[in-house]
């Protein structure tokens, strides 16, 4: 499973990180802040959601849970040391997975987890699969090849740009987000916030500066974004 922490204690994420590792999980991100956090689950869809809640010494992991529910339908288990029963039953009310008290012991955290799979939610259609594009350009649509698209950026909260084998960039009226729903998961890969990337035109991996060159182009490689990446690599 793929599992984001919000937790704003670097021991216990780096305790929860090993945690996770041992029961054959994977941390694909982490956040101290709630809308930072609310905004990078909805890009990564993890599995499951660990929420601290006493964030910056407020009730933050709550109100953020009850967000995470209702817009992204996905399970959520709630971590603190905080064992008063008021606050226990707020947390309740939002029906969490789990309710881990620290320290969390990593039996609890397994158990858990089992339960929060059963709550992941699964779909069955797999995104349709579009060989071709027509992006707006004047009062035509242009045709354009999907596998000829090397990588797609944002330019601002609504538009991106695609950046083509022959050398086009074109600017769509979508956002990044959007436009890597519609396409293939097996070709592109999001690499950052800003950034998509046609996994087949990769001619190298700069592990110095966490970049990757297509083409002499240098797309980043975001933090959030990075274990996704390293596991596709087959590294020799």
């Amino acid at each position: 499973m793929n599992i984001y922490i919000v937790e704003d204690n670097i021991f216990h994420i780096e305790d929860l990180k090993i945690s996770l590792e041992e029961l054959g999980h994977t941390c694909c991100g982490t956040s101290d802040d709630p809308f930072e956090a609310q905004e990078e689950i909805g890009k990564l869809m993890p599995d499951a959601v660990l929420v601290d809640i006493h964030l910056r010494g407020k009730q933050a992991g709550i109100a953020l849970a009850k967000r995470i529910k209702s817009l992204f339908h996905l399970p959520v288990l709630f971590t603190s040391a905080d064992s008063n029963f008021e606050v226990i039953s707020e947390a309740a009310d939002i029906d969490p997975v789990a309710y881990l008290t620290k320290p969390i012991h990593i039996k609890d955290l397994q158990a858990a987890l089992i339960l929060a799979q059963k709550h992941t939610p699964h779909t069955e259609t797999k995104t349709e699969q579009v060989s071709h594009l027509f992006v707006k350009n004047g009062n035509k649509l242009v045709k354009i090849d999907v596998d000829s698209i090397l990588f797609a950026h944002t330019d601002s909260k609504n538009y991106c740009s695609l950046v083509t084998t022959d050398h086009k960039k074109l600017s769509i009226r979508s956002s990044i987000l959007n436009l890597y729903e519609s396409l293939d998961k097996n070709n592109f890969i999001q690499t950052h916030r800003s950034y998509i990337i046609n996994w087949h035109k990769i001619d190298s991996f700069h592990e110095s500066d966490q970049t990757i060159e297509i083409q002499g182009h240098h797309i980043p490689l975001g933090r959030t974004f990075k274990n996704e990446v390293y596991k596709r690599l087959k590294i020799l």
